[in-house]
């Protein structure tokens, strides 16, 4: 059989696989006879098609049979092949199958305290998820602030150089000045202490006597205005309680007054040790010394920021010649599960790259969790669907075997965020054949002892950057090995830089 007779038998195969897949996801109403209608008020239901997937916990249940526009929202017409129970207080969100998977509608059917929802009436609990344009764009808004905060802060150090310099020679001067006029004022400051102490101890004797005649004076007023008006008599009383409080507080006073002078005199020496220090903090400032003195002073800072700048160039230089290829991909398993996701490729050098990718997988993640009722410990298996992390360094070997021309590529790290190792051979640009080995701890059906998860197939780009997978999917567990079937895109950095330029992106 020729070359072209294969290519043209496989092709045929492919498609007829790739329809059955299309029909099968399509939603195509065979043998379902049962149907009840529904309807749901979305403000936006961008992503959201006709035939989308209408689920409750997860497990699909019908589809999304009709839009119409009413009020100002859009009524989602809900039809659901089995007979689930919906009730009053139910709830419908817009959801999506992974990061990247197509929306559908997840219907939280609600508690039977509430009663029956019959059909054909509305859903008044709904939620719209945000759209990643939205998400995208509030990235981009902080982005923007981040870049023009760095700007500021830059423009403000340059800015204020020299009145840094400016500030620690007017420290200096100042350390200086105070210097001086204490060792000018010496005498002046000893004497003022004296009157000051002088000053107490005449308070100190004049003061009772001033008391005894201001009570003296207090005691006739109010004998003079005994029978007066009762303004009087309130001013006579205020009188009396500010001689009483007089002769309480003012020789506190005193003794305060007594206590301040005698902490100066103690704290003389203190004062000009302070005032030496700065001028000697000021003396090291000058000469370069410390780390504020080589800052002001040394010119090898120049220098050093001049090497900084030619690391990152070099840095630059480095990113510059690296390789990046971003693929977007979805496959479905015939045991009943899909997964999609995306992968971002770093290609540094011919000789080895690191693969970053976010999986989105239908069939979820087991985990188990201890509850505690009635001080009792009990075990329950959850399941969670949430992204999973792909993150593997992967090293490419030239085949100087079998078909020179092609490679050999190992690959290990994190797969689906479990542990994981993985062998390509890249026939040509076109064909490529993959495996996978990962998850040798399974806990995804915890009632069995499974053995790792594993992937055997082929990729195959029919034309540009489209391709198709073809494969076999836990091989190693014959209860659930399956078929899997999938494709997807793939861009280099050149046709990014090709599709940005295209597109005319506002802010680019």
């Amino acid at each position: 059989m020729s070359t072209a007779y294969k290519v043209g038998f496989f092709i045929t195969v492919s498609s007829i696989a790739l329809g059955g897949v299309i029909l099968y996801f399509g939603g195509l109403p065979f043998n379902k006879g049962h149907r009840e209608i529904y309807y749901a008020y979305f403000k936006n239901v961008a992503g959201l098609a006709k035939g989308s997937d209408v689920r409750v916990a997860g497990v699909k249940v019908g589809k999304v049979d009709n839009f119409i526009f009413e009020k100002g929202k859009v009524k989602v017409v809900l039809e659901l092949y089995q007979k689930v129970p919906i009730y009053k207080d139910a709830k419908a969100e817009i959801k999506s199958l992974g990061i990247l998977g197509d929306k559908y509608v997840e219907i939280d059917p609600g508690h039977p305290e509430s009663g029956l929802l019959p059909p054909k009436s509305v859903i008044e609990r709904t939620i719209t998820a945000p759209s990643i344009s939205q998400m995208v764009a509030t990235i981009q808004e902080a982005g923007e602030s981040i870049n023009n905060l760095a700007r500021q802060l830059s423009l403000l150090i340059e800015t204020n150089r020299n009145q840094l310099e400016e500030l620690i020679n007017n420290l200096n001067l100042l350390a200086l000045n105070l210097n001086l006029l204490l060792k000018e004022n010496r005498q002046s400051v000893n004497q003022s202490l004296e009157n000051i102490q002088e000053i107490t101890n005449a308070l100190r004797k004049a003061l009772p006597k001033l008391i005894k005649s201001y009570q003296e004076l207090t005691d006739y007023l109010n004998f003079f205005v005994k029978e007066s008006t009762p303004k009087a008599d309130r001013l006579l009383t205020n009188l009396n309680q500010m001689s009483e409080t007089l002769k309480v507080e003012l020789p506190q006073l005193v003794k305060n007054l007594n206590q301040i002078t005698a902490s100066l005199a103690s704290n003389r020496k203190a004062i000009e040790t302070t005032i030496q220090n700065l001028n000697e903090i000021s003396s090291k400032i000058n000469r370069g010394q410390g780390s504020l003195g080589k800052l002001i002073n040394d010119d090898s800072l120049y220098w050093e920021l001049k090497k900084s700048a030619k690391t990152l160039g070099e840095a630059a230089g480095i990113i510059a010649k690296t390789r990046l290829h971003i693929e977007s991909w979805g496959q479905y398993e015939t045991e009943g599960d899909s997964k999609a996701g995306i992968n971002v490729i770093l290609q540094p050098s011919s000789t080895h790259y690191y693969l970053l990718g976010i999986v989105g997988d239908s069939a979820g993640k087991v985990s188990k969790k201890i509850y505690y009722q009635n001080g009792q410990p009990v075990e329950v298996t959850e399941k969670e669907f949430k992204p999973e992390f792909t993150l593997q360094y992967a090293r490419i070997f030239p085949d100087r075997w079998f078909h020179p021309g092609s490679s050999i590529v190992v690959r290990f790290g994190l797969k689906e965020s479990t542990g994981g190792i993985g062998l390509d051979y890249i026939y040509n640009e076109r064909l490529m054949l993959f495996s996978d080995i990962w998850d040798f701890g399974r806990q995804d059906r915890p009632q069995e002892n499974l053995k790792p998860n594993t992937e055997l197939g082929f990729k195959f780009f029919v034309k540009g950057p489209f391709f198709i997978k073809l494969g076999g999917y836990d091989l190693l567990n014959a209860k659930y090995r399956s078929l899997l079937i999938g494709g997807g895109m793939s861009f280099t950095d050149n046709d990014l830089k090709y599709l940005m330029g295209a597109m005319k992106l506002p802010g680019f």
